[in-house]
Order: C-alpha cells, then sequence, then structure tokens
C-alpha cells in the first residue's frame, strides 16, 4: 500500500497546528507519514505535540529559522511516503481528502493534484477555485487575469497539493521567492509541462484573513512586484499586467502607500498588458473604502456561484 508523507511547517501556534493534525489523523486513507517542521524551539508546541501518541508522526527540530518554503523543502528531504502532501498549520483537511486526492492521481500518472478549498474569513465563507484549472490555457493567465466577474477565480493553494514524490525532487520550492505556492506551480507547469489536476471536491478548509504571526510574513507590495520580475520571463504579459494590477494594486493600497498607484500602473501597462476587468478593479480598491470594497468583492462572488457563499457570523 502506498505511503503519502504530509509535511507540515509550524511556528508557535501550537493551538492551530492542532487542529491541522487532527484533520490529518482523522484522514480515512491511514498510510500517512506525518511530518512536522518546527521552525525554532518552543516549549507550549514541544509539550502539544509531545501529548500526541500516533506513531505516524514526527516532530523535525529546526536549529535555524527558516521560512515557510524552507521548512516544506527540509520537511519533504524526510519524507518516506511515495508521495507528498503540504498542509499549513493554520488551515485543515476534511476526512477524505487524501483518499480522494490519491485515488485520482494515481489514474493520471505525474501530476500536481489539487481540489476546490474553502475559504474561511472573519467576514464570510465561500469555496475556490470558481473555475478549475483546464490545463489548455496558460497557467499565470488562469491565476492573474480575471476576464469578469462571472467566469470565476483560478485559485492554487499550497494546503491542497499532492504529488508524487519523484515529481517534488524534480522542482521543490524556491527558498529565496515569494508566493511559493505560486512560484512552484508555475515552474511546474510553464517549465517542466506538469499536468495540474483538480479533484472537484471541497477536501480542504483555509482560513484567509486573521492576523496571527506567519512562517510566510504578510508581503509588502514591492516584495510582490520583485517576484512578478523575477517570474516575468515565463508568464504572459496579460498575466503581469493582471498581478500587478489585481494583487500588487490591492497590497499597497492596503498599507495605504499611495506613492504606488502611478508607478504600479505604469508596470502593467509598460511590461503587460491587462484587461478592462483588472483596470477597473484597481481603480476600485484605490476609490472605495476598504469595508465597501470587501463588501463588493463578496457580492460579486454570491453572483458569480450563489451556493458556494456564506456569510460567517
Amino acid at each position: 500500500m502506498l505511503t503519502v508523507s504530509v509535511v507540515i511547517p509550524t511556528l508557535d501556534r501550537p493551538n492551530l497546528l492542532l487542529r491541522a493534525l487532527r484533520s490529518v489523523f482523522n484522514q480515512t486513507y491511514p498510510h500517512l507519514d506525518v511530518i512536522v517542521v518546527l521552525d525554532r524551539p518552543s516549549e507550549q508546541t514541544i509539550a502539544a505535540l509531545r501529548a500526541i501518541e500516533d506513531p505516524r508522526l514526527r516532530v523535525i527540530l529546526n536549529p535555524r529559522p527558516v521560512n515557510a518554503p524552507a521548512a516544506r523543502n527540509l520537511g519533504a528531504d524526510h519524507a518516506k511516503g511515495d508521495w507528498i502532501a503540504f498542509l499549513d498549520d493554520d488551515d485543515e483537511w476534511l476526512p477524505e481528502k487524501i483518499e480522494k486526492q490519491l485515488s485520482f492521481g494515481l489514474q493520471r500518472g505525474e501530476v500536481l493534484v489539487t481540489c476546490l478549498s474553502r475559504i474561511v474569513t472573519p467576514h464570510s465563507s465561500y469555496v475556490l477555485p470558481q473555475r478549475i484549472y483546464d490545463n489548455e490555457t496558460r497557467l499565470d493567465e488562469y491565476l492573474f487575469d480575471r476576464r469578469s466577474a462571472r467566469a470565476g477565480e483560478g485559485f492554487l493553494q499550497t494546503s491542497s497539493f499532492l504529488m508524487p514524490r519523484s515529481l517534488f525532487e524534480k522542482v521543490r520550492f524556491y527558498e529565496d521567492r515569494l508566493h511559493d505556492d505560486w512560484d512552484f506551480a508555475l515552474r511546474l507547469s510553464n517549465e517542466w509541462k506538469i499536468r495540474i489536476e483538480t479533484v472537484p471536491e471541497e477536501l480542504t478548509i483555509l482560513y484567509f484573513e486573521e492576523q496571527r504571526p506567519s512562517l510566510t510574513s504578510r508581503s509588502k507590495w514591492r516584495s510582490s512586484l520583485v517576484w512578478i520580475d523575477q517570474v516575468r520571463p515565463m508568464i504572459s504579459r496579460r498575466a503581469y499586467g493582471g498581478f500587478c494590477l489585481g494583487v500588487v494594486g490591492s497590497k499597497a493600497a492596503q498599507e495605504r502607500a499611495y506613492s504606488a498607484f502611478g508607478l504600479i500602473l505604469y508596470r502593467a501597462f509598460r511590461y503587460g498588458s491587462p484587461g478592462l476587468w483588472r483596470i477597473s478593479t484597481y481603480f476600485s480598491v484605490w476609490l472605495l473604502p476598504e469595508d465597501a470594497y470587501r463588501r463588493v468583492r463578496v457580492y460579486l462572488k454570491r453572483r458569480a456561484n450563489p451556493a458556494n457563499i456564506a456569510p460567517v457570523s
């Protein structure tokens, strides 16, 4: 029977880690090798882990603090399984996640397997992606180039990833870049020509917009601009422009970095070719108050897929 290694990097949040681990140990697929990468010693976290008696759990104590992609690479280096799955310590899985993804992936060869995810924020709950990647369009445009409110959103996140260990060993995470999930998937698809297959079921729960410490610190708009320039050779002009306006622009607006408005707009058109929808949302995020813009986003998501949007009380 195939073994799946589960890699969970963590930093100073034992309660969230225990929630993530419970979701792993509750999987219907039992053949798991669970690796927690503890980034710097934490007495509380160590005590919580020592109370777990499941023999499938292994803990790696990292002597020097690293970032999330480096911690994932370190955990994968200790993996014993035939397949590798990644889970962030503040997310969780539904019980059939590994069983369904593995069955799906074994029929498709060397692939990255993802799934639908339930996104939970302090204000709402919804399912992404609204549009599953078809491996026909460019992945960079799927992720960054939204063409209308009803087209759905492209989405990939590390806690949904499952892949053969042999595949991961070819690509690995770059440890000196932001947006490591996007970076990894883009290299996998655009450079290695590996298919990304999605189980069309909601199998992960991701918690967004909660203020807490993280191995992946909140990237500032300038850092995101540096990242998109690093990957610019392998993405289209439309994807570059969409990322500048949709991601970098949103971060700069949230940081109230008003001097960035013109620079981001210039770079989006100098090196990219953003669509009308991205241009209109760029101006909206700067002109509307944050609460109003958030309500507009929820409204548009509800119109695009009303069955998957629910308020959080």
